[in-house]
């Protein structure tokens, strides 16, 4: 079989991208406090990651200025090249350029990295900004990963059942909200209402919360009408702005 050899533009793109790697991941070191590192550590409470001790503005202007320059087909490999270096900090630069990825890049290479990264995440700090707005831009652009979407939902793994949901507050933003996403959102919610794990029914009624901002009524419809079956955690998420 005759083995693969790259081009002399793919050499130069691969190092180039290693090279924004080196780069991204030496200034935020350089950047780093070691009193706001235990802080972040404590507060994520993720058992795998190491911390840096950057704050998040600072990786959004490091992260900014570097892919600048780039190429969008040169954003995969920045992305998983950060992701690949096992601190927080360098994971959340990875989630900066898989935001502007989803919007520039394919749908179905920016679903099938995000995918691959659910399964290396133990904290909603790395979670819930991959979801949204990452895979939310992506729903929104291409509705047919839905199917995927509802594959996560029976998913053993808690933060993938988790990332069900998520995609959907990106929907029930007020810039983004159109009435015939209800329905949507709704049903995404609706399978995890009883579900016992934390993090799974917190996220269900912070999706159903931001939906009532939309509509109200609809989400105290469903509610009135699943009420046996909610949790009280995504009960009292949810009727958090009913009540006002």
């Amino acid at each position: 079989m005759a083995s693969y050899v790259m081009t002399s533009g793919e050499v130069e793109r691969v190092s180039r991208s290693v090279s924004v790697v080196k780069s991204i991941h030496s200034q935020l070191e350089a950047a780093g406090n070691p009193i706001r590192k235990e802080k972040i550590a404590a507060y994520m409470k993720t058992s795998s990651l190491q911390f840096i001790g950057v704050e998040l503005p600072t990786i959004h202007r490091t992260v900014k200025k570097h892919i600048k320059p780039l190429k969008i087909d040169e954003y995969p490999e920045v992305m998983t090249g950060l992701w690949s270096i096992e601190t927080f900090e360098t994971r959340v630069a990875a989630i900066d350029v898989m935001k502007v990825y989803a919007r520039k890049g394919p749908v179905s290479s920016a679903l099938s990295i995000a995918d691959q990264w659910i399964d290396d995440a133990d904290t909603w700090g790395i979670i819930d900004p991959l979801c949204q707005p990452c895979i939310g831009i992506l729903l929104m652009r291409d509705f047919g990963i839905e199917e995927t979407l509802k594959k996560w939902r029976d998913a053993p793994n808690f933060w993938r059942r988790r990332s069900s949901m998520l995609p959907y507050l990106y929907l029930c933003l007020k810039a983004n909200y159109r009435t015939e996403f209800g329905p949507k959102v709704i049903e995404a919610v609706k399978p995890h209402i009883s579900d016992r794990e934390f993090f799974v029914g917190k996220a269900a009624g912070w999706v159903l919360r931001e939906l009532s901002k939309r509509e109200p009524e609809l989400v105290r419809s469903f509610i009135e009408e699943n009420t046996e079956k909610m949790t009280k955690l995504v009960k009292r998420e949810a009727s958090l702005k009913l009540r006002t």
